[in-house]
């Protein structure tokens, strides 16, 4: 089963294939800070240190909504609603301390 590892505080989930990063938060019991878990408003944007690619690939709406935010979509940022586990990764925390959802945020 894949492995989470999250920063700063070196928590670890294993999760079954198919786990959306802020369920495996909540196994790992760390906080993600999250608002909508729709995939609408940002706000559980976390940072990939490792493993972006054992990571599902973004869907459209996912893409969408990290342009508007002006975040990468590099892989390196990803919503922890939208993210499914496919095999081990590092998630940084830490972003969401520095990172406002709603700061460049331009409705249509």
């Amino acid at each position: 089963m894949p492995k989470v590892k999250f920063h700063p505080s070196q928590n670890t989930a294993e999760v079954e294939a198919n786990t959306k990063l802020l369920l495996s938060g909540r196994k790992a019991a760390v906080d993600i800070r999250f608002g909508c878990a729709a995939c609408r408003c940002g706000t559980c944007a976390v940072k990939v240190l490792e493993g972006a690619q054992n990571l599902s690939a973004p869907k459209k709406d996912e893409e969408g909504l990290l342009q508007k935010l002006k975040l990468p979509l590099d892989g390196t940022v990803r919503l922890a609603c939208e993210a499914r586990v496919n095999g081990d990764c590092s998630i940084d925390l830490s972003f969401q301390d520095d990172y406002t959802p709603h700061i460049g945020f331009d409705e249509d």
